[in-house]
């Protein structure tokens, strides 16, 4: 259930259409731009097959100006809101725009980030609105309470008040009870999380209705699939309810969720994270506190319910963050040992503090070397986590102790393999290329000192990754060929098995048995 505004941008220059394009933060304002056209045919074209909400054309256009697919526009969506960008001030362009019901008229030279930013708000605000009234002010609704959770919402005047908006901000004000969770989520070497979506919005809304038809203690419920990730529910409970009720009453209805979601959603059951509305923070401090909060979910099994209060404050790292930034400086298998030790006690004790600053010290390293990609997943739960962390930790050892026997030739060859193996055209030539010496000399100098050839240890060091990309389960094959620099999933798959002896669908079998 994509939510966020389609936006289509129209205009043959490029350089004109890519400065429309680079000026506003589109998603994070609720807005995505499905299609960029560089003539008004092109245009007709892609609207015919992408119908988006909003179109911003450029009106002095050849042989199809931006009237004419104005025009042509509203013809087959008449719902569609124009905005018309033009060089020129010229009142019969403005008459015929505004008889198009367009949006707005804007000249270019006038056009600025918060200009156009203002007017694609005021459009949002229609959308939401043109929506209630066709669908009983339900999706309308959500949209409006999504940017109210994500610090996004404006009431307008209060002459301009809605019934939509006066129902937004009793929300804002009335203290609603929140559910967090993600699917599939994982956290990655970046120390952000990844997650998956659910396009099924039939579901949710199903969920929703019998949730309200067997909870007694509830006046409410939305469901809301947000933006950056996740989903929120939002929960109006009596007010009669003491602290200790409306917690039992929110762990009932997170029970509930997850007992339709097993019988729907094919992942992994998610964790939920659960906050009451007693304290008087408002409902988006609360909602991004929780988001915050849901790495702590990390320690807990599948299908577990949390109170927000249970997660530990942030509090400071022990000094194994700082043993990991030592052992990532100077590399030693003695203090390896023991910091596997160490990262066995942080999942199992469940230190959220430690996993974020070790995740930290090593994405630090990294970043700087290039060893691995900063969307690397590192698991979905602790324990996958701190192995992944491990495996991490070994490559590091192993690498220098690599470099300690190799020429600077063959250290730099390795070093452009680690940053670039996800370059499909990634070849001998290319690297050599870039260490600006001879294919000729790196290849027979690789050859010498490593026993194999750089295209041999390429696909090596690719499958390497792939394996762990395979043992997250967040990802399909297709998805990890590509990631790993293959072109086509089969040719990966053909690679994957002369490597390992096994298809990539038999591997993902094979670490499930074990």
């Amino acid at each position: 259930m994509n939510s966020l505004i389609s936006v289509m941008l129209v205009d043959d220059e490029p350089l004109a259409l890519d400065n429309v394009y680079q000026l506003v933060p589109w998603e994070e304002n609720g807005f995505q731009v499905v299609a960029k056209a560089t003539s008004g045919r092109m245009a007709l074209r892609m609207f015919e097959e992408l119908q988006p909400q909003i179109v911003i054309t450029d009106i002095s256009m050849s042989p199809m100006d931006g009237l004419e697919l104005g025009r042509l526009v509203v013809q087959l969506a008449p719902k569609t809101r124009l905005i018309f960008l033009t060089a020129y001030r010229d009142f019969d362009y403005a008459r015929e725009a505004l008889e198009m019901r367009a949006a707005h008229y804007l000249l270019k030279h006038e056009i600025s980030r918060n200009r156009l930013l203002e007017k694609l708000k005021l459009l949002k605000e229609d959308l939401a609105a043109e929506a209630a009234e066709e669908e009983g002010h339900g999706h309308a609704l959500h949209i409006l309470l999504k940017d109210m959770l994500a610090g996004k919402y404006q009431a307008p005047p209060g002459n301009q008040e809605s019934s939509l908006h006066r129902l937004v901000t009793e929300q804002q004000q009335g203290k609603p009870a929140l559910l967090y969770f993600e699917l599939d989520a994982a956290l990655l070497l970046d120390g952000s999380r990844q997650s998956k979506r659910w396009m099924v919005p039939a579901v949710w809304k199903s969920i929703e209705g019998e949730i309200r038809l067997q909870t007694t203690d509830m006046e409410d419920i939305y469901i809301l699939e947000m933006d950056e990730g996740g989903y929120a529910v939002l929960l109006k409970l009596s007010s009669s309810s003491s602290l200790l009720l409306q917690q039992y009453n929110l762990r009932q209805i997170a029970a509930q969720l997850l007992e339709r979601l097993k019988a729907s959603w094919k992942g992994v059951l998610p964790r939920i994270i659960i906050s009451t509305g007693s304290n008087a923070e408002l409902p988006e401090h609360r909602y991004a506190a929780m988001r915050q909060a849901y790495d702590y979910s990390f320690f807990l099994p599948p299908g577990a319910i949390f109170l927000l209060d249970q997660v530990p404050s942030a509090g400071a790292a022990s000094v194994i963050a700082e043993e990991v930034r030592q052992y990532l400086l100077s590399p030693e298998i003695s203090v390896l040992d023991r910091l596997k030790d160490n990262l066995e006690k942080v999942a199992a004790q469940a230190r959220l503090a430690d996993l974020r600053a070790i995740v930290s010290q090593i994405s630090y390293e990294c970043r700087k070397d290039g060893s691995f990609s900063f969307d690397h997943p590192l698991g979905t739960d602790a324990r996958q986590i701190a192995g992944s962390l491990c495996r991490i930790l070994e490559d590091r050892l192993q690498r220098l102790q690599l470099k300690k026997n190799y020429s600077r030739w063959v250290n730099k060859a390795m070093e452009y393999v680690a940053s670039n193996y996800a370059d499909p055209d990634l070849s001998l030539e290319t690297i050599a290329n870039h260490l600006q010496i001879s294919s000729i000399h790196l290849r027979t100098t690789f050859k010498r000192e490593t026993g194999q050839s750089l295209l041999d240890y390429t696909t090596e060091y690719r499958i390497a990754l792939a394996k762990q990309l395979l043992q997250t389960g967040q990802f399909k094959i297709y998805e990890i060929s590509e990631k790993v620099g293959y072109k086509t999933s089969q040719y990966f798959s053909q690679v994957f098995k002369k490597t390992t002896g096994i298809q990539p669908k038999d591997f993902l079998q094979q670490k499930g048995s074990e």
